[in-house]
């Protein structure tokens, strides 16, 4: 890291940034104290996944597959299942995500008498009891324990599911959150593809996937803390991100000029949202950036001055699940912390981007 200029009071200073970093109070706030994955059985490479779909001679699927950042990611794309109608897979996408939720929160080894609320998310709801529901009925947890489900926000969840949950534990002071987020984007493929450019983009990039966190307000919890948060919903942009419903099918609708929007005011959304926590760009020392596609990924790159080793972690991200949508951002803050390994002191800065257009952004201290 290069050395950076702090200005207070008029004054200008150049700190040595190691020194810094050490001098820098952690924050009050929760901690997410645990962290965990999990993925289905099945792996597709691109080429796989072209031939699963019916595309392996077209042109324009093989440059869009070859060129959007994926090179594998879990999908169900079973000729059983591909042609079911969306209502014929849904008993089987609940099953699935839910036993995706179980393996992942297992892995917290959690104590369930100390979860005071579950706050889960689907880019799609399939009805009740909900994710959470079940979730507390699995692991057998208090039957006061307070239950969100939270639909429809996809790629852009994570920061409202965490401020839930951190609201949360300020009503439940020595319990901890559970946050799930679970999406089965297999589940929205289309049975027929070759028919719709729109419909072949999609299909490219996503792919299933599932992360649980724990919440805790214990200042003496391990794991990076919520400094601060903050959405903003860009203004005329619902239709870049839409979910498109049939009788038979669904596919998510991704308009070309996402990435752009995604890109436009980036910068002074996040210099505004730093300069309110009196800090700046160069304060960041990890960011965890969405692994939305090729073009969401370079575009937020640029409209940051982000370097590539910034944004290597989603590049990985992209290359090895796809866009899992919901719990995306989640596989990227879990590889910052175990391959970067950040020290204390440390700041890192999530940023989302989902439907609506909503830009997400997330504080962190290590």
């Amino acid at each position: 890291m290069s050395t950076s200029l702090h200005r207070y009071g008029g004054i200008s200073t150049v700190a040595d940034p190691i020194a810094a970093r050490r001098n820098r109070r952690r924050g009050e706030g929760p901690r997410i104290s645990g962290l965990t994955l999990s993925d289905g059985p099945t792996v597709l490479t691109q080429d796989q996944a072209l031939a699963a779909l019916g595309l392996a001679g077209n042109e324009f699927a093989q440059g869009i597959f070859a060129r959007c950042g994926v090179e594998r990611r879990h999908l169900n794309l079973s000729k059983d299942f591909l042609c079911r109608t969306l209502q014929g897979r849904s008993e089987q996408i609940e099953q699935e995500l839910l036993a995706h939720a179980i393996r992942a929160v297992e892995q917290l080894q959690i104590d369930p008498q100390q979860i005071g609320t579950v706050v889960t998310a689907t880019l799609y709801s399939l009805g009740g009891p909900t994710l959470a529901h079940r979730l507390v009925e699995h692991f057998q947890m208090a039957p006061t324990t307070d239950k969100y489900h939270i639909t429809g926000v996809g790629c852009a969840s994570a920061v409202p599911l965490m401020r839930l949950a951190g609201q949360a534990l300020r009503e439940h002071p020595h319990k901890q959150a559970l946050v799930v987020a679970g999406e089965s984007m297999s589940g929205l493929m289309p049975s027929s593809v070759a028919d719709s450019k729109a419909k072949i983009v999609a299909s490219a990039i996503f792919g299933d996937g599932c992360a649980a966190a724990l919440l805790s307000g214990d200042a003496r919890a391990h794991g990076p803390v919520i400094l601060a948060s903050q959405v903003h919903q860009i203004a005329d942009t619902l239709d870049a991100v839409a979910m498109e419903l049939s009788e038979g099918e669904g596919f998510l609708k991704l308009a070309r000029e996402l990435p752009d929007l995604a890109g436009a005011g980036l910068d002074e959304i996040v210099e505004g949202f730093l300069r309110h926590n009196r800090l700046r760009s160069s304060d960041i020392d990890h960011w965890i950036v969405h692994p939305g596609g090729r073009r969401i990924i370079e575009n937020v790159q640029g409209a940051l001055a982000l370097s590539d080793d910034d944004v290597a972690t989603s590049w990985r991200a992209l290359a090895d699940h796809g866009n899992v949508g919901t719990p995306a951002i989640f596989y990227v803050l879990k590889d910052a912390i175990e391959r970067d390994q950040p020290q204390a002191g440390e700041r890192g800065l999530m940023v989302t981007i989902g439907p609506g257009v909503t830009v997400g952004l997330m504080l962190l201290g290590f």
